[in-house]
C-alpha cells in the first residue's frame, strides 16, 4: 500500500477506536468463510468444501455475473431461521470488534420465501440476535428491506406485503438490490410510493455497474434519500450537481466495487470519491458484504488513505455516515 500522509495516519488511529456508523451492509454477505464451510458440510453440499474455496470465489477478475452467482450460492445454504441467526451472529461479532454503534443491515424477505422459509420466523430469529447484541451494549442495528430488482415489481410488492402483515419495528427502509440493469427504475415507482406510505425510507442500489444513467433514472423515478454505491455518477458533472443539490447520499463500498468488477482498482474508486466530496456530494463508506469480500469498515478507510485521501476527507466520510443514519419511528 502507498504511504499514508501523517494527518491521515492520525485520523486512522482515532477512527480505529472511535464509535462508528455503517449504512450499506447485507446480512447474507456478512457470513464468515468458516460459517459458509460449516453450512456447506452440514448440508453435504459441495459449494464451499473448505476455506480455500471461499477465497477462490472472492478472487478476481470480478464481474456482476460472478458476484451474483457467489451470492446466490451463499443464500442456498440458509435452510432455517437458525441458519440466519448464525450469520447474524457473525455480523454482530464484527460490529462489536469494530465498535460500530449504529448499523443498517439489508435483509431480503423475497430470498427468504424463495428458499422456502417463513419470513416471520426468520425475522424473529434475527431480532433475537440483534436484541442480544444491543443488550450487551453493542450498539443499534436497524433493518432495511431489500428486494431483488431482477425479480421485478411484483416481487418487490410482495416484500411490502410481508412487512405490512408482520410489521417489525426494527425495519426503517426499503431498497432494491440485485442486477440494476435488469428492470428500469420507473417500473418500481408505484412500489416506492407504497413504501413511503408505510413509513419506509426510500433507498436503491444504482450506479454500481449501471453507470450515471442508472443513478439518474433512480433519482427521477424513485426519489431515494440514499443510493447504495452510486459511484458511477462521478463521471456526469450535471448529475453530480443534482445529487449535491438534492442532498442525496451515496453509500460507497470501495473493496466491493473492485472485486465485483464495477471499477478497475482502488485508485479509481478513491479518485471518484474525492471528486464527489469536492463537488459537495454526501458520501459514506461501508463494507457491503464483509464476509464475502474479506474486508472491514476500518479497512475501507485505510484503503482510501493509502491512495491519498486526506484526514479532512476521511473525517467528512465518517461525519456523513452519522448524519445520514436513519432512525426508528417513535
Amino acid at each position: 500500500m502507498p504511504a499514508i500522509a501523517p494527518g491521515s495516519r492520525a485520523f486512522l488511529r482515532r477512527f480505529r477506536a472511535a464509535a462508528k456508523t455503517e449504512l450499506h451492509l447485507h446480512l447474507e454477505g456478512s457470513a464468515a468463510p468458516a460459517t459458509l464451510v460449516k453450512l456447506s458440510r452440514r448440508l453435504m453440499e459441495p459449494i464451499f468444501p473448505d476455506l480455500e474455496s471461499v477465497r477462490a470465489r472472492r478472487a478476481g477478475p470480478g464481474s456482476p455475473a460472478r458476484f451474483l452467482g457467489f451470492y446466490r450460492d451463499v443464500c442456498r445454504l440458509l435452510r432455517s431461521p437458525a441458519d440466519y441467526a448464525l450469520v447474524a451472529s457473525d455480523l454482530t461479532r464484527r460490529l462489536r470488534r469494530e465498535n460500530v454503534r449504529h448499523a443498517e443491515v439489508y435483509v431480503s424477505p423475497a430470498v427468504v420465501e424463495r428458499i422456502g422459509l417463513d419470513w416471520r420466523g426468520v425475522a424473529e430469529a434475527l431480532d433475537a440476535v440483534f436484541g442480544e447484541h444491543e443488550r450487551r451494549g453493542g450498539g443499534r442495528i436497524l433493518v432495511l428491506l431489500d428486494s431483488v430488482r431482477h425479480w421485478g415489481p411484483e416481487a418487490a410488492l410482495r416484500v411490502l406485503d410481508l412487512h405490512e402483515r408482520n410489521p417489525w419495528r426494527r425495519v426503517v427502509g426499503f431498497g432494491l438490490g440485485g442486477d440494476e440493469e435488469s428492470v428500469p427504475a420507473r417500473a418500481f415507482a408505484g412500489v416506492y410510493a407504497r413504501a413511503r406510505r408505510l413509513g419506509l425510507a426510500p433507498l436503491v442500489h444504482a450506479g454500481e455497474w449501471g453507470g450515471p444513467g442508472s443513478v439518474a433514472d433512480a433519482v427521477k423515478h424513485l426519489s431515494p434519500v440514499r443510493i447504495a454505491h452510486g459511484i458511477g455518477a462521478a463521471s456526469d458533472s450535471a448529475l453530480v450537481r443534482l445529487l449535491s443539490r438534492k442532498r442525496i447520499v451515496l453509500d460507497v463500498c470501495p473493496t466491493s466495487n473492485v472485486l465485483t468488477g464495477a471499477l478497475p482498482d482502488i485508485d479509481d474508486v478513491t479518485r471518484r470519491v474525492r471528486a464527489l466530496l469536492v463537488a459537495g456530494v454526501r458520501v459514506t463508506l461501508s463494507t457491503d458484504d464483509p464476509g464475502l469480500f474479506g474486508t472491514t469498515l476500518f479497512g475501507e478507510y485505510r484503503l482510501l488513505a493509502g491512495r491519498g485521501a486526506s484526514a479532512r476527507e476521511l473525517g467528512a466520510l465518517a461525519a456523513f455516515s452519522r448524519q445520514a443514519a436513519l432512525r426508528t419511528r417513535s
